[in-house]
C-alpha cells in the first residue's frame, strides 16, 4: 500500500513538472508613454498617477520625455517601439508632426491611445477631459463677472490641437456677448509652447493701447500667471477677471489670495486610472467603452470624455483641496491665514 502511494506521487510529482515545463510565463505587459515635457506641475502630477495605476493592474511602463523636441519625440517613440512596447501612449508636442509616430507604430500592429492632447492621425483612442466644455466654463465665468467690457485672450500653442478646442469653447460662449456689443476682444493671441513669458508680453501690450481690461481669458494657469504678472505692474492683478486651467500650485495661491480669478480643475486620478485601463484593453485587443468620438484633423477617433469643474475661491477648498489635489499644508506656509479657506484650518 505505501509503495503504491509512493508511485502515484511520484507520478503527480513528474506529472507537475511536465505541466510547468509546457505552459511559458505570460510576458509583462509593457506600456510606452511619449511625453512632450514634464516642465508643468500638472503632468509630472499625471505620470506619476499613471504610473501608480499601471503598477497596480501589473503592467510595466516604460517613459521617454521629448522635452518639447519633435525629433527627439519621434525618436524616443520609434525606442519605445524597439524595446517591445505592447500599447504606445503619447502625449504630443506637435499634433500634426506625430502622426508619423501613428503610422510607424501601426506598421508595427501597436496600438496608440493619445493621452489628454490629440494626435491629427487615426488614433486608436483618445482619452481626455471634455476640452471644448474647458473653454466654455472659462468664457461663461469671465461673462459672469464681467457681462461688459474689453476682453483679451490668450490661447495656447499653435501646434496642440487642444489649443484651438479651449477656443472654440471660449468663442461660443462669447458670441452671444460679443455679437451685442458688450464685449470686445481688443486682443486675440497664441503663445508658443504655452509660454507664460508670452501671455505676459501680449497683457504688457494690450494695456499699453490705454483701454481699460475687463478679462484675461488665459487658457491656462500657466498663461494666467504670465498676464497677471503684467496687470500688477499696473495695479490691476485683483481687478480683472483672470481665467485659467490645471489647478496647478501657483494658481491655487493666487485664487486664494485674489489675484486670479478661476482655474478649470481636471482631477488627474480619474483621468490616468481610464488611460490606463483603455491602455491594456488595447493592448489585449478589447474594446473600451467610448463616450464620445473626436475630429483629429481628417480622421475621426473614438474618445473617452471626462467632465470638468470650474473651480474659484468659492469651491476650491471642497474640490481642489479636499482631493488633496494640493497639498494644504503646503498652502498654509504659502497663503496668509487671512486667505485661507475653511478646508484650510
Amino acid at each position: 500500500m505505501r509503495k503504491s502511494l509512493l508511485y502515484i506521487l511520484a507520478v503527480l510529482l513528474l506529472a507537475g513538472v511536465s505541466f510547468a515545463q509546457a505552459t511559458p510565463a505570460k510576458k509583462p505587459m509593457t506600456i510606452g508613454i511619449s511625453l512632450d515635457s514634464l516642465v508643468s506641475d500638472r503632468w509630472k502630477t499625471d505620470l506619476e498617477m499613471f504610473q501608480k495605476y499601471a503598477k497596480q493592474a501589473g503592467a510595466s511602463v516604460k517613459v521617454a520625455i521629448a522635452e518639447g523636441d519633435d525629433e527627439k519625440q519621434f525618436q524616443q517613440a520609434s525606442e519605445l517601439l524597439q524595446q517591445g512596447a505592447d500599447v504606445l501612449v503619447i502625449v504630443p508636442h506637435n499634433a500634426d508632426k506625430c502622426a508619423r509616430i501613428v503610422e510607424l507604430a501601426h506598421k508595427k500592429n501597436v496600438p496608440i491611445l493619445s493621452y489628454d492632447r490629440l494626435v491629427k492621425a487615426q488614433v486608436d483612442l483618445y482619452v481626455s477631459y471634455d476640452n471644448s466644455k474647458v473653454g466654455e466654463l472659462q468664457a461663461q465665468y469671465a461673462v459672469k463677472k464681467a457681462p461688459q467690457g474689453n476682453y483679451v485672450l490668450i490661447g495656447g500653442a499653435p501646434s496642440d490641437s487642444n489649443s484651438m478646442v479651449f477656443r472654440d469653447g471660449q468663442m461660443k460662449a462669447l458670441r452671444p456677448f460679443t455679437q451685442k456689443g458688450g464685449i470686445q476682444i481688443v486682443s486675440n493671441t497664441w503663445a508658443s509652447d504655452w509660454k507664460p513669458e508670452q501671455a505676459y508680453a501680449d497683457t504688457r501690450s494690450a494695456l499699453a493701447s490705454g483701454k481699460s481690461i475687463a478679462a484675461v481669458i488665459a487658457s491656462n494657469d500657466g498663461l494666467a500667471g504670465g498676464a497677471i504678472q503684467a496687470l500688477e505692474e499696473k495695479g490691476l492683478a485683483k481687478k480683472t477677471v483672470v481665467t485659467g486651467q490645471d489647478a496647478d500650485y501657483a494658481a491655487v495661491v493666487r485664487i486664494l489670495t485674489g489675484k486670479q480669478s478661476m482655474t478649470v480643475y481636471k482631477p488627474i486620478a480619474p483621468l490616468a486610472k481610464k488611460a490606463v485601463d483603455a491602455a491594456i484593453a488595447l493592448a489585449r485587443k478589447e474594446k473600451s467603452t467610448t463616450t464620445s468620438t473626436a475630429s483629429a484633423g481628417a480622421a475621426t477617433v473614438p474618445a473617452i470624455l471626462l467632465q470638468p469643474v470650474a473651480v474659484d475661491r468659492d469651491n476650491i477648498g471642497k474640490t481642489v483641496i479636499k482631493d488633496g489635489f494640493q497639498n494644504k499644508e503646503r498652502l498654509k506656509k504659502d497663503v496668509p491665514p487671512q486667505d485661507w479657506v475653511e478646508e484650510m484650518k
